[in-house]
Formats: C-alpha cells, structure tokens, sequence
C-alpha cells in the first residue's frame, strides 16, 4: 500500500482555507485503502482493493453551520467545497448552542500504525489463509472466511489553527469452519500483520467445528454462561450506543441518567474508553480535532460519567472528550469506540470449570436492543454454542436467542479472562465502528429465551 503522507494530505487544506470568507472553516480528509482477500471451500475466490478519500468541509457564517463533502484534495475541487458548505451555511438557521470550531492542542503520536502492514500485498494474505486452509482440509473440514489489511489516514485543519494529521493500519483475519456436522468460528485483529495468528484461529474454529455434532436443544430459562470475547464486545457495543455518549445523557436514553456515582452493576465490572492505548485500533484526534482521552466510564460497578464531542459537552458545561463520531455514521453527542473491559487471569479452561450446568457462546449474530434505558440485548447465537455440565463441555447446542440487561448480566461477573480485542458483529461487517479490549467472561445468569430448530 502507497502512504500518501503528512504533506500530500495536509498541506492541500491548509491552502484552501486561506481566503476563506467566514467565521470559521474546516476542512477533514478521511482516505482509506482497503484490501481484503476472500475465500471459501479452502480456496481464494476474490482479491479486491478499494481505495476511497472523502473530504468534509464546515463553515460557519454566524452559528450557521454548512456541511458539503467530496472526494478530491484537488485545489479547484477544495474551493469549491468550501463555496458549497459556505453557501449551506447562509441558507442554514444558526444554531444557538454552536461550541465553535476547536482549536490547537498537543497530541500523542499515533500508536496503531505500522508500516509493514502498510505494505502488505496479497501474497502476504494468501499465505495466512493457505495456512488457515491446510488446517482445515488436513481435518476433513471446509474453511471460509476474509483477511483483511486496511490503511488509513487522517488530516485535519481548520481556520482556528488545527492543522494535524495521522496514518493507522488494521490487520484482520477470520474463519467459518464446517465440517459434515456442525460449525466453528474464530478470528484475529489488530494494527499489525504480525499480531495475527492464522495456526491459532484454523484450530481455534477447528475445534469449534469438531465439538458441534449431535446438537440438542436448551429450554428458555436463566443459566450459567461462559461468554468468549466476541460475544462481551457484543454486548459491549449496546452499552455505548444506548449509554455513554452525551446525547443519550440529555435525552434521557441512558442508563447513566441520574445514576453518575451510583452503583449500576457488579462490582467486577470496570469500563472506559481509551484510544490512546497502543494496543487498541486508533488515531489521537477525533473527527472535530480534539485530542483523545482516557474516560471512564464504569468503576467497580459504579457509573462514572459519559463521552463528549463539542456540541454535547456545551450542553452540560464541559469539555470535549475527543469523541466526536464520524457523521455518516452517528449523530451528534458523542461516541464511545474504543472500549476496554477489566480482565482477570483465568484461563478459558477454568471459566469452563467453574460452571456447574450452564452454557458456552462464541459469538452473536444480528443483534438489536429492544430496551435501550436498560442496555437490554437480544440476538442469536452462532458457530459454537454448547453446554457446559459439572465443568465440562458435553453437548452441542442448537443455537439460542439470549436477551437480558447488559447491567443484570455485567452484574453477576463471577470470573475474568485476560483481554483480547475483539469487535462487535456489526463493526466486523463495515456497519459500525467499536472495538472493544475486553476479557472472556463467566456469569452467574443468562437469560435464554428461545432455541432454534436443530
């Protein structure tokens, strides 16, 4: 992959917004190059290379605010942008609460960027799945699944003296394992190629694959669960979604509301968001410019406080958090998506153990919140439900429908694992952005609600 750079994505804004004629004026590019290698029935099937630039420019005539975008860092092209968003801006009511733009402040390095990974090209991906694949066909299996390798780059200037810029990369690896009888899933992620472990995640699903024969089924009720990572950063995301952002504070969506230093799940349970930690996926500065933070959110079961972007924190008289969310994506208010979960020491082996009758998840697939005041989670389990009996493993289950307070179930935390990062169903498939660093987990009570046919 070929690294514009500092210059080339900076220096274009900087000159566009010299003239301009308004208050104030900003200019975002956000380009992304994205090769992912696809495959099934362990073979490569496609190789595609998207490589996109999206350019956003505010101005603000009298607490107006016009927004135009575009996909060229051409001159002719940024002046016309900002003649757009300034044209938006007078047609435009003014907005009373406007924060103003932000202004220069100091920022971390960027940690999640490595340029071997920049540079990675499809024979690196080929060769990851081939070993995924050699696994798979050695055990009789079928494996499909993606390899991703994304860069990303980041600049920013705006008529108040923000001008910064940072590169980050993204490595990705999954697999869908099949044998004749059941199914098994598995992946890796991280901001280095280096990180990911394609032996480890083919016998990770392998093993998945091989257990799920025979499945029964499990009557609705409340039970002991083990949850693997991808299914807590499941349940993770309806937390920031529906809780611990400043727009759900003031409208009164959040499990926050009124409870700030009041005890809101067990103990066991500690969250902030942290995007400066170099083991997450990350720039320094938010889409707005200002300077990322570590937050938090729960300590110990009490609620501590919510995430803010500029127009939530004029709301209740603080300062941004550095979490304004990219707006084809999310509303104003604030965006909590770099999440990370206390751990613990326990081995996966032993949160299995420590269950007397209960049952093991994987993952989740299509989840929704019918309940956001509490959190609440509904979805189906997928490719690795079993249940768990005297501390073992003994049968594989057709797959259930969980639905539950994410408070109730963060509330009965008996056991943690060390973290992993991990996403969220959503986030994986292009139609989110959270990552989570956060532990498998055991729990006192799931509440199981339906199981599918077998």
């Amino acid at each position: 992959m070929t690294v514009r750079g500092r210059d080339a994505m900076l220096v274009p804004l900087q000159d566009a917004l010299r003239d301009v004629k308004a208050d104030e004026a900003e200019l975002h590019v956000h380009r992304r190059r994205s090769a992912i290698s696809r495959y099934a029935k362990n073979q490569i099937h496609q190789n595609a290379v998207a490589d996109e630039t999206l350019v956003q420019a505010r101005v603000v005539v009298a607490k107006a605010v016009g927004i135009a975008s575009a996909n060229s860092l051409d001159p002719a092209d940024l002046r016309r942008l900002i003649a757009d968003a300034t044209a938006a801006a007078r047609e435009s009511a003014p907005n009373a609460d406007w924060p103003g733009l932000a202004g220069p402040a100091p920022l971390s390095e960027p940690q999640a960027y490595d340029a071997e990974t920049a540079r990675a090209d499809a024979r690196s991906q080929a060769d990851a799945i081939k070993r995924v694949t050699a696994a798979a066909t050695q055990r009789a299996c079928r494996a499909a699944g993606t390899h991703q390798i994304e860069l990303t780059e980041d600049a920013l200037a705006n008529t108040n003296g923000i001008a910064t810029y940072a590169p980050s990369t993204l490595a990705y690896l999954r697999a869908l394992v099949t044998s004749d009888t059941g199914t098994g899933w598995a992946e890796d992620l991280g901001w280095s190629a280096r990180s990911l472990d394609p032996s480890g995640v083919a016998a990770r699903a392998i093993e998945k694959a091989a257990l799920d024969r025979d499945r029964t089924q499990l009557a609705p009720g409340d039970y002991e669960a083990v949850f693997e990572e991808l299914a807590v950063a499941e349940v993770l995301r309806f937390m920031s979604l529906t809780g611990l952002t400043g727009e759900t504070l003031r409208d009164g969506r959040s499990f926050m509301k009124d409870r700030i230093g009041e005890p809101v799940t067990g103990p066991r349970f500690s969250l902030w968001d942290d995007a400066l930690d170099p083991r997450t996926l990350a720039i320094p500065f938010d889409v707005e410019g200002t300077p990322k933070q570590r937050v938090a959110l729960v300590e110990g079961g009490v609620a501590k406080g919510v995430v803010y972007d500029r127009q939530s924190a004029r709301w209740f008289d603080t300062r941004s958090t550095g979490h304004a969310a990219d707006p084809r994506r999310y509303t104003v208010g604030g965006h909590a998506g770099n999440l990370t979960m206390a751990g613990g020491e326990a081995k996966r082996e032993q949160l299995i153990r420590a269950t007397g009758r209960g049952v093991l998840i994987t993952r989740f697939h299509y989840t929704n919140t019918p309940d956001p005041k509490r959190a609440t989670m509904t979805g189906t389990t997928r490719d690795g439900t079993f249940l768990i009996e005297d501390g073992r493993i003994t049968r594989a289950l057709a797959n259930v429908r969980y639905t539950m307070s994410a408070l109730d179930l963060f509330s009965g935390i008996e056991l943690l694992g060390p973290q992993r990062l991990a996403r969220d169903w959503w986030s994986s498939n292009g139609m989110g952005s959270i990552v989570c660093l956060c532990p498998p987990i055991k729990v006192a009570r799931a509440t199981l609600t339906g199981s599918s046919p077998l």
